[in-house]
């Protein structure tokens, strides 16, 4: 059974992971994350994550083991998960222990459907796209009853420097993400309102792209 068949599931990442505000992750490292997170509510939030190393290097396209080991070890060293992975089983299952605390202290998660992880495995979308809507759905809410907060509005600039990737990629994540229907884009231009300042120069007001998720991920 595929991940978008089980409609009512979803993968909760902590909002400050999703937009590397503590702890910085490359965006192939982010998927790695986001599949233990699911794996860890699969397995009823018990820390030790029983896991066929072979099935998941497939499910993040990996095809060497010292790439696997590598990224593993990143999640390591930034302590979100507790054990330091040196050799892989020939046969059978290993077991990776999450870290319950990092994850459960921070007081806003970012919940996206499981549908998303069929996206990447389908390779309609990357790991640049795929990190991008989850940083994108971190700043919607659509319960939110005082405010229309039903798209999230950042700068390539500002989102480049965060996930700390070219304006270049954030724009061909984009691409990717509106073919797949996974995003819509309203563009907001620079304008202006007339005014001048002391210099003689028109005042002009930037305005940011509003980008509004599909609600299948939801």
């Amino acid at each position: 059974m595929n991940d978008s068949d089980k409609k009512s599931l979803f993968v909760k990442i902590p909002t400050g992971i999703v937009r590397n505000e503590v702890h910085c992750l490359s965006n192939d490292e982010f998927v790695m994350y986001a599949r233990l997170c699911f794996l860890y509510f699969l397995g009823y939030q018990d820390k030790e994550i029983e896991i066929d190393h072979k099935k998941l290097m497939r499910f993040l396209k990996i095809n060497d083991t010292r790439t696997f080991k590598k990224r593993l070890n990143s999640l390591y060293k930034i302590g979100l998960i507790l054990n330091q992975v040196n050799t892989l089983p020939t046969k059978g299952t290993m077991t990776l222990i999450f870290n319950e605390e990092i994850y459960n202290n921070d007081d806003h998660f970012t919940k996206m459907s499981t549908r998303i992880f069929d996206y990447w495995r389908n390779d309609q979308i990357d790991e640049y796209a795929f990190r991008q809507v989850f940083y994108y759905k971190s700043h919607i809410n659509m319960n939110d009853k005082e405010r229309d907060r039903s798209y999230c509005f950042v700068g390539y600039e500002f989102l480049a420097k965060r996930l700390k990737i070219s304006k270049s990629k954030v724009e061909e994540a984009n691409k990717q993400l509106k073919k797949a229907k996974l995003i819509k884009i309203k563009k907001h231009n620079l304008s202006h309102n007339g005014e001048y300042n002391d210099n003689d120069e028109l005042v002009f007001n930037r305005y940011n792209n509003h980008y509004y998720v599909a609600n299948e991920l939801h």
